[in-house]
């Protein structure tokens, strides 16, 4: 107890004391089918909240004691008062100390001894106890966890008192330096001048002679020489080995990183306290319980840290495989339940979300005719009739089923058609929307990367930085000398042709400009190639075909990248000689040209964006095309997911349902088309399809 208060080699009692004190548990009431119900409202529940009337002895301080008790002694008391009924009241903590003798035959009593010198015999019944059993006699005294580390704790202690006693004058030199033959007033003289020669800060750790003979012994070993520090701690280690607890856990983390950390929190929990918790546990449920009446039973939180990497695999492959409910799968990724349609299973052959309590096999028996369905709606019908059959009533069927009833059931699988529709609607636009912001920014970091690099290679050029037989501004110039005086007068001397011509040609003087499609194009075709594959992803997932053989992008020649990467650069060359021919005429410097060059491929942020919009949507939407187009989708329908910033084209095309191989009246298969001719159509398009046989 009193190496508890003076060496820190115990804290780790503190720790796992202190980790123990705030578990959180919940009551039940057990039925008689041995279901358990939570009760929220009891009297053990206040008893629990505050066990005990002095403010500093909350729950949490009385539980955190007793573990201390339990890892030093191996014993912990709690004197249970009652009220009038019989139930506890308040807990009053025993230190083990106190406890002179325990029960025994025909003495069913403890003598505790206070402070004060008074002996209490308290009764087995009014006392709380805990107790880990001694193997050499169970029916005595407990064993505690520390008393296997005295001496450790022992060797460490006088470890800390040995380092201590250095930085105390004891009257016990380092060092003796003998001098025979020597007299006093050399002695006395060697002794002044070696304080002259080294005492101070600046003077330490100089070298120093004598004359004659010295011979000097070492009196004492040093810290260093002891090797303390790996001794102490080596200690340190064997303790936090004896009680199972992770080095990390008690804050020391050389050598150690996430993995390790977290791994240790694992083994902490499971190993160290849930053991002890689950101990406490059985006390209270055997001692306190019964108290307050029958059929109650108390149960701690699980405090093991959950893997939430594993919990997530698991909620998501017991959803998609259809295994586990909206709400199982949610609370596995500590997720409230879903107010609205939480207790449903998803259905993996097409996608259906069904109530836990209906039979999958006849939902989907009452949508197998989805396709007359279909056609029934498209064609504006709101019930599906069936034709009188020939020589009978013309109100009944051949088995005598009333019109009336066939027009029921073709409404009941005509909405569950629908709700099919609306859901994978509403999937296929979170979907592709998800996968457009991912792989967009992917894109949108690609393109402006390259135009800043890009934009270095063209300062490099029209500074005169790169190295040249002729500047660009030689191309440009040459034979116009009098341009630094006359300036436009100059340039307007040449004729249109002429100017026109210099220009082109400094303009593709600058950089090569073959090579820069090529660095765009190889940027671009792994981005294309990633995004295609989320569309068919997509698809696939929407729609429910993992079963069917996938699209490759296997050519970029597909999607008519290499003309796009061309439209690209020719726009960068446009605007450099917008600026140039803009310069000339306005008899600007070339510095000043320069800077305008410059400062146009510099703000490139918007143009990055939209281009990177543009190749995103254009590969992900084809792949998503392609793949409904092999999986045998018949029909497709354009949908626009803002009308507020549609273009009146894409308005019109709203709800538009046309064959799959059919293009729209705007000219394109499908949103961001690559085959489609007209830029105003595809340029910062959102729109996207949906699909059915």
């Amino acid at each position: 107890m009193e190496a508890f208060r003076t060496n820190p080699r115990l804290a780790v009692i503190e720790r796992i004391a202190g980790d123990l004190a705030y578990a959180k548990g919940k009551l039940y009431r057990v039925d008689e089918a041995g279901e358990e119900h939570e009760l929220t409202d009891h009297p053990f529940l206040e008893f629990w909240k505050h066990p005990n009337p002095l403010h500093e002895m909350s729950n949490a301080a009385l539980w955190r004691l007793l573990e201390i008790y339990l890892k030093l002694k191996g014993e912990g008391y709690f004197i249970i008062e009652k009220d009038e009924a019989g139930r506890p009241a308040e807990l009053w903590p025993v230190p083990t100390h106190w406890v002179q003798q325990t029960p025994y035959l025909d003495h069913p009593f403890y003598t505790v001894r206070l402070t004060s010198g008074v002996i209490m015999p308290v009764s087995v019944d009014d006392m709380f106890v805990m107790k880990d059993l001694n193997p050499v006699d169970p029916f005595r005294r407990g064993l505690g966890q520390a008393e296997a580390l005295a001496d450790e704790i022992e060797t460490d202690e006088y470890a800390a008192k040995f380092q201590k006693r250095f930085f105390f004058n004891d009257a016990t030199p380092n060092l003796v330096i003998a001098m025979p033959k020597s007299t006093e007033e050399q002695r006395k003289r060697f002794r002044a001048e070696w304080m002259e020669r080294f005492k101070g800060v600046f003077k330490s750790h100089g070298v120093a002679t004598v004359n004659g003979e010295a011979i000097i012994n070492k009196v004492g070993d040093n810290m260093k020489d002891m090797d303390m520090v790996n001794g102490r701690t080596f200690l340190r280690n064997a303790v936090l080995e004896h009680f199972g607890v992770p080095r990390e856990i008690m804050g020391i983390t050389e050598s150690s990183n996430r993995a390790t950390s977290e791994a240790a929190q694992y083994i902490y929990a499971q190993n160290v306290l849930m053991p002890s918790l689950l101990r406490r546990e059985e006390a209270i449920n055997e001692q306190i319980i019964p108290l307050f009446g029958p059929d109650l039973v108390w149960h701690f939180e699980d405090i093991v840290p959950r893997n939430q990497e594993f919990d997530k695999a698991k909620a998501m492959d017991g959803w998609n495989a259809g295994l586990m409910t909206r709400d199982e799968a949610r609370e596995l990724l500590d997720l409230p339940p879903d107010p609205v349609g939480g207790n449903v299973y998803k259905a993996t052959f097409s996608d259906l979300y069904l109530p836990a309590d209906e039979d999958p096999a006849e939902a989907m028996a009452s949508l197998a005719p989805m396709d007359d369905a279909g056609a029934a709606q498209e064609g504006g019908q709101d019930v599906v009739e069936v034709e009188g059959l020939e020589g009978g009533d013309p109100a009944l069927n051949g088995e005598g089923e009333s019109k009336e009833t066939v027009e029921v059931v073709g409404l009941k699988k005509q909405k569950a058609a629908e709700e099919l529709k609306a859901v994978r609607l509403k999937d296929a636009q979170r979907l592709l929307m998800q996968a457009e912001r991912e792989q967009g920014r992917r894109f949108e970091i690609a393109t402006a990367k390259y135009f800043r690099e890009q934009s270095n290679r063209i300062a490099a050029a029209v500074n005169g930085t790169q190295k040249a037989e002729r500047s660009v501004w030689d191309i440009l110039l040459d034979g116009v000398a009098e341009y630094d005086t006359d300036g436009a007068g100059a340039w307007y001397k040449l004729d249109e042709a002429e100017r026109m011509s210099r220009v082109d040609a400094f303009v593709l003087g600058l950089i090569d400009w073959t090579g820069e499609e090529s660095v765009l194009a190889s940027i671009f075709t792994p981005l294309w190639q990633e995004s295609y594959k989320k569309g068919v992803e997509v698809a696939a997932k929407v729609y429910g075909l993992e079963a069917i053989q996938r699209p490759e992008l296997v050519s970029v020649a597909k999607l008519r990248g290499g003309a796009r990467v061309r439209h690209i650069t020719q726009t960068t060359q446009k605007e450099i000689s917008r600026i140039v021919s803009a310069g000339l005429e306005n008899g600007d410097s070339r510095a000043t040209i320069a800077g305008q060059i410059q400062q146009e491929m510099q703000t490139t942020s918007a143009r990055a964006k939209t281009i990177a919009a543009q190749e995103c949507n254009s590969s992900l939407l084809s792949g998503n095309f392609d793949m409904m187009k092999r999986a045998g989708a018949a029909w497709k329908t354009w949908h626009v997911t803002n009308m507020a910033v549609a273009r009146d084209s894409h308005k019109a095309l709203n709800g538009k349902r046309i064959p799959i191989d059919a293009t729209f009246p705007n000219g394109c298969r499908f949103p961001c088309d690559p085959d489609c001719g007209k830029p105003e159509e595809v340029v910062n398009c959102h729109c996207f399809l949906t699909y059915d046989e």
